[in-house]
């Protein structure tokens, strides 16, 4: 277990230091993908609620610490999401590579709406632009990006996945 919790810490910042310094270069319409929003649903539908917020809190206090502002947002948004990945992952067959993809829409929207609020950082008028081009990039990245995970899983542990 203890390999497991190494492999996280050391994915989460290598997703940090990757999104902190190619997300530009990602983006798409000006909008690059959450990173850290994906490896956080990913860790919540494979290894349960608890798991996810866990990994959502760090990712969303590493991210916020690299980028200088709005740590609180950042850490409550992707906490909110893994645990909401957690719990969808209870009430569907993740071994289907649309739960993936129908979580990260449906988080997406969550995600985002959650650090608006909390960020208080304004920008209403163009959350709806925003929000549309990152669902549709977190969409088609998700079902990789669980596919990957979920190898990596099955590597470390040893055995085949199972929500926790």
């Amino acid at each position: 277990m203890a390999r497991v919790v190494v492999a996280g810490v050391i994915v989460t910042y290598a997703l940090a230091v990757l999104q902190a310094t190619l997300g530009g270069q990602m983006a798409i319409h000006g909008v690059a993908p959450d990173l850290l929003f994906l490896w956080t649903i990913c860790v919540g539908l494979l290894s349960g609620g608890p798991a996810g917020a866990l990994v959502g809190f760090g990712a969303g206090l590493m991210q916020g610490s690299l980028e200088h502002q709005w740590v609180g947002a950042y850490a409550i948004s992707k906490t909110l999401s893994g645990l909401g990945a957690g719990l969808l992952a209870t009430r569907m067959f993740k071994e289907n590579w649309l739960v993936p993809l129908v979580c990260a829409v449906l988080l997406t929207v969550v995600n985002e709406l959650v650090f608006l609020v909390f960020s208080g950082a304004g920008g209403w008028e163009q959350a709806s632009r925003m929000i549309g081009v990152r669902v549709v990039y977190h969409g088609l990245l998700a079902p990789v990006a669980f596919a990957l995970v979920a190898r990596g899983r099955r590597a470390l542990l040893g055995r085949p996945d199972e929500v926790a």
